[in-house]
């Protein structure tokens, strides 16, 4: 993780989190499960609220759980869950005014929370053109629909009085994003700021402070948890003996270049950090341990090919931990460690994990 991607890590927000977007979702459902029963109840079941609302709620359910299991990022899952309920507020008042002759109804009234939900719920970048298309969607098909039993005057007072309205929506909600931009503007700069403080200033990789942050931001500790991970400690073998023999600036200056080196190898969604000294941490989520061990080998490979002059002959050990041998982070970093300690003791410039024991 570069310069870059950690300023990208701390800077990348969105508009709902998880946590919270899980809420709105099941609360959603419960909406329209609430609103079925009630019409079942006083029998004003239509059969296109029988239909609509078993898909809306089969659809919400289908999200809810794809969110739970991690399986499509949050941003798309937002624009899923809008276009669920917004096509069904549109949908619901355009069969309504198909098949009524009054030229303006109550459904009408909910359109507008299409617009709320997009500014509230999308980023700006997808909230603008987003409502561009749900308001030419709104207008364009209640214009059809109404003028289907109605004369062209008629149809286009309802209509134009119906895009003035919404007209006005949007005007308001993007004077509100605004200010919250603005906003964001300087959260965003004193969080760079902060960021700052989880860099480690000599290689600009996650310090053990910043290592901590990601582990608490996602959640690999918490009792939700279904992702599996393993950390990865690497140490540069004999480093002291660097820094005796050639001083702690040619010592620092390799500790950038491996720093580098690690950077541009490990996945982007990979977690590098320097854990202190010589001593590095890759934290690497939902990799078999086939993976982890081909990944181990070649990071171990290729510093020893580095071009590290004046000093020749530079290798690593690596000791790794499974997120199944322990119950948390701490536990698993001790396993990687205690393992990193075996590869010292039985001639350095090797990998050691539960299995691979030599």
């Amino acid at each position: 993780m570069g310069q870059k991607q950690i300023e990208h890590y701390f800077l990348r927000t969105s508009a709902v989190k998880p946590e919270l977007f899980r809420k709105l979702v099941l609360f959603s459902v419960a909406c329209f499960t609430l609103m079925w029963l009630i019409n079942s109840i006083f029998h004003s079941l239509v059969v296109f609220n029988q239909l609509s609302y078993l898909i809306s709620i089969i659809a919400l359910a289908s999200i809810y759980f794809l969110s739970v299991n991690n399986k499509v990022n949050n941003h798309t899952l937002l624009m899923l869950a809008y276009t669920v309920i917004a096509g069904f507020l549109i949908s619901y008042s355009l069969w309504s005014h198909t098949v009524n002759q009054e030229p303006f109804l109550n459904s009408a009234q909910w359109l507008g929370l299409n617009y709320v939900m997009a500014y509230l719920f999308l980023d700006v970048k997808k909230a603008v053109p987003t409502t561009v298309i749900v308001f030419s969607i709104t207008i364009v098909g209640h214009f059809l629909a109404i003028i289907a039993n109605h004369s062209l005057h008629n149809t286009l007072g309802v209509v134009l009085s119906m895009g003035i309205a919404h007209t006005a929506y949007i005007a308001l909600l993007w004077m509100v994003i605004k200010l919250r931009k603005n906003n964001e503007e300087v959260k965003q700069h004193a969080m760079t700021l902060e960021g700052y403080a989880y860099v480690d200033l000599l290689t600009h990789i996650l310090n053990r402070r910043g290592i901590d942050k990601v582990i608490k931001d996602l959640g690999l500790n918490s009792d939700s948890n279904n992702q599996n991970y393993a950390i990865l400690v690497v140490d540069i073998d004999h480093f002291k003996q660097v820094n005796d023999v050639h001083g702690h600036l040619i010592g620092d200056q390799i500790l950038v270049k491996i720093a580098s080196h690690l950077s541009r190898k490990v996945h982007p969604d990979d977690i590098l950090g320097r854990w202190g000294g010589e001593e590095f941490i890759i934290l690497t989520l939902n990799k078999d341990r086939e993976k982890i061990l081909a990944l181990a080998d070649y990071l171990r490979d290729t510093i020893s090919q580095l071009d590290t002059d004046p000093v020749h002959g530079i290798t690593a050990s690596i000791g790794i931990g499974y997120s199944h041998e322990g119950k948390n982070t701490d536990e698993v970093f001790n396993i990687a460690d205690k393992h990193l300690y075996t590869a010292k003791q039985i001639g350095r410039n090797r990998i050691i994990d539960s299995q691979l024991t030599h």
